[in-house]
């Protein structure tokens, strides 16, 4: 889908290739713009209650099912969208994987192939500002990546306290689909370029086990993203 066909609320929507059979796709969203047709232009179905929903929330719904679906074309060829589970999480429609994120007016989403990908994990977060940082810092952390704090100045800790909390969004958004069980920021801790899970959620992922994280910063803040290869 081209800009042209979307609706006001919407721009900007790109894609590019991640990796093998991967794909994120990224638009921007503005919620004063959105109007009742919204959806029905951009040919996204609207779950039962979205409706009733404050604008903002109809528009990162609708501007986060936009990239999925143009993602999930270029990745594996489907023209889907993916639904909404009772627990509020995507479902991604068969041979596909996948995740989405919103925020502050920018929407992505990350889907591959499900014979090369298990799971996805995505998540876009501004720069925490310092103070918010600081109050934050005791429920996102570990008392070990609290040490780690150590000396930093204002600013570098709150960027550190902002990518420790994206990083375990993603890595929830990766594995509460394989496990189906909810995970806390004090059951895993970033290790260099790893996050490591130190609680056992499933025979499959088991305290210890960790994980690659990526990410990409700008001025405005970051992106974080956790591939679990088939």
């Amino acid at each position: 889908m081209s800009d042209t066909a979307l609706p006001p609320c919407l721009h900007d929507l790109e894609t590019r290739h991640q990796g093998p059979g991967l794909v994120l796709a990224h638009c921007r969203y503005r919620p004063e713009a959105l109007g009742e047709d919204a959806f029905g232009q951009a040919g996204i179905p609207m779950p039962p209650g979205l409706e009733r929903a404050l604008a903002k929330r109809r528009a990162e719904y609708l501007a986060g099912r936009v990239c999925a679906r143009a993602a999930l074309r270029q990745a594996t060829g489907l023209d889907a969208v993916p639904g909404t589970g009772d627990d509020r999480a995507p479902r991604w429609p068969a041979g596909a994987v996948g995740a989405i994120t919103h925020s502050h007016g920018e929407a992505a989403a990350l889907t591959g192939d499900a014979r090369q990908w298990r799971g996805l994990g995505l998540d876009r977060e501004r720069w925490l500002a310092p103070a918010r940082a600081a109050r934050l810092r005791d429920e996102l952390l570990t008392p070990a990546e609290r040490d780690t704090l150590t000396g930093l100045s204002e600013d570098a800790l709150a960027r550190r306290v902002t990518l420790t909390f994206s990083v375990k969004e993603s890595l929830f958004k990766a594995l509460y689909p394989l496990t189906g069980r909810r995970f806390y920021f004090q059951d895993a801790a970033l290790e260099d370029d790893r996050i490591r899970l130190l609680t056992d959620l499933s025979t499959d992922w088991r305290a210890g086990h960790g994980l690659r994280f990526d990410v990409e910063e700008d001025a405005a803040g970051l992106l974080s993203w956790i591939l679990v290869p088939a």
